[in-house]
């Protein structure tokens, strides 16, 4: 079984080594999430610059990536690797600077527009999560519950999305699947805890009973 390596770095300020440390990471990764956990300092802002404009393998940017391509629209140009963005409601309003109500009321128009506009995947995160991919068509997410408005499942999310992504699934197959497996999850965590104790590590735990179950199946 592979699993992801747990690592930590620790930067000068000069971004000499964020170059480095960029170019390195790529040569060996299969796909990249870039976003959760970065912050929009200074050194993120250019380690994501230099990861944009270097990535030739599949990356989903979400949380902080979003907010630091909402303040640099032209680094959409930048990327040449096939893109997901996983945005919910606020981090799309900073990226297309629509407000809120217009984009919960025109969800999945406004995924489609942004998609097929900057020809990337959107997976626009709401109660019915929409995947939207360049050439119009859309998929309206049914799994999940309520429970999974929580702190870090959208983080989950993005970690199964690029996992199916390192498995060299087509990236819109990848996206829209991740979501439904995501939503899965969060219906086996609230099954276990409930939907008002729901946290994401539950939904992590959740996945692992969907696996199985996939694999139970599998065999019979």
């Amino acid at each position: 079984r592979n699993r992801c390596r747990r690592q930590f770095w620790q930067f000068t300020n000069n971004g000499t080594d964020v170059v480095k440390f960029v170019e390195t990471q790529l040569h060996w990764a299969d796909a990249v999430v870039a976003g959760p956990g970065i912050s929009q300092s200074d050194l993120s802002e250019r380690m994501l610059y230099e990861l944009l404009k270097r990535i030739q393998v599949p990356c989903l940017c979400d949380a902080d990536a979003l907010n630091l391509l909402s303040k640099h629209p032209d680094w959409w140009k930048l990327v040449q690797s096939p893109l997901v963005i996983t945005p919910h409601l606020g981090e799309m309003a900073r990226l297309t600077g629509r407000p809120i109500t217009e984009i919960r009321d025109r969800l999945v128009q406004i995924a489609q527009e942004f998609a097929m506009e900057h020809q990337i995947t959107v997976v626009l995160k709401d109660a019915r999560t929409i995947t939207a991919q360049p050439d119009g068509q859309s998929y309206i997410n049914v799994s999940g519950n309520h429970g999974m408005a929580t702190a870090g499942a959208g983080d989950v999310l993005s970690g199964v999305v690029g996992a199916l992504l390192a498995q060299k699934l087509d990236i819109y197959l990848a996206a829209a699947l991740g979501v439904f497996i995501h939503g899965l999850a969060g219906d086996a965590a609230a099954e276990r805890v409930g939907h008002c104790a729901m946290m994401a590590s539950d939904i992590v735990d959740g996945l692992m009973d969907v696996l199985r179950k996939q694999e139970d199946t599998k065999r019979q």
